[in-house]
């Protein structure tokens, strides 16, 4: 029931967000915003709730995927707040239907064996991971907007778009502070799930696919916040490099959950 009502939910957040866009009426930004809220509230229960069925929620692909559908609409609170710009919604509230339609179908997947220790590493491993992939996520979708607006300046294009979407320097803030969270966020979880792995093996197995993956993740976007960091880089190449740093992400979430599960 709560899948089907915060699936709901995230199609009217998207859908009055959607007409805010087009027709920029208050009230619709403050409806989308208070289906968005009610979403989460919704995958928050729905979260909950998986703790009664024989698989836990850290161990199943519905739990993973619930998450990160929560921390998409964190993240979009977060930006919201500090930028009142609603139009970010036009990007993350598809993300966020999507991981919840894949949570619907996905019941008893489970992501783990029983014979896996839960510890209280996982207990970290697991939301830090999922949050600094959700922010992933976010920086590269704020990538995108730059070069939207980007091309609306350039071909002078005042139109629609360019009133609705923040400005440059806006976004570019948007994506550095995605970027560093992100990072941040996922370097801890991946630390916490080598500390995890060993617990519960007695070994960390360096060879496993999904710890390849993620290490893949991690290089690419640590190369991206050390360089930008330490040696510079333009707004333009950073939301480049965010788009494409997130092809890894695709590749360890995608590929592992759905082909090489367990």
């Amino acid at each position: 029931m709560y899948f089907d009502l915060a699936l709901l939910a995230c199609v009217l957040s998207l859908l009055h967000v959607t007409l805010f866009f087009f027709m920029g009426h208050k009230k619709l930004e403050l409806t989308a915003n208070l289906f968005a809220l009610l979403g989460l509230v919704l995958t928050t229960i729905q979260y909950v709730m998986l703790y009664k069925t024989p698989i836990p929620p850290f161990e199943s692909l519905t739990g993973v995927l619930l998450l990160l559908s929560m921390a998409l609409f964190i993240g979009y609170f977060a930006m919201y707040i500090k930028y009142k710009r609603p139009s970010i919604g036009l990007f993350v509230f598809p993300l966020a239907i999507i991981f919840v339609m894949l949570s619907r179908f996905s019941s008893g997947v489970e992501m783990a064996g029983d014979s896996v220790v839960v510890t209280f590493w996982l207990y970290i491993h697991l939301p830090f991971t999922i949050l600094g992939t959700a922010f992933f996520m976010l920086s590269t979708l704020t990538g995108v907007m730059y070069f939207i607006q980007e091309r609306q300046l350039k071909n002078k294009n005042f139109g629609i778009i360019f009133r609705r979407f923040p400005p440059l320097d806006t976004i570019n803030n948007l994506n550095n502070t995605t970027l560093y969270i992100g990072f941040y966020t996922f370097t801890i979880g991946l630390l916490a799930g080598v500390v995890w792995m060993f617990y519960s093996s007695g070994r960390v197995n360096f060879y496993s696919t999904k710890l390849v993956f993620a290490l893949i993740t991690w290089i690419i976007y640590s190369s991206i916040t050390f360089y930008k960091q330490f040696r510079g880089m333009s707004p333009k190449y950073t939301a480049l490099s965010t788009i494409v740093g997130f092809i890894s992400v695709l590749v360890t979430y995608v590929g592992v959950a759905f082909f090489v599960m367990g």
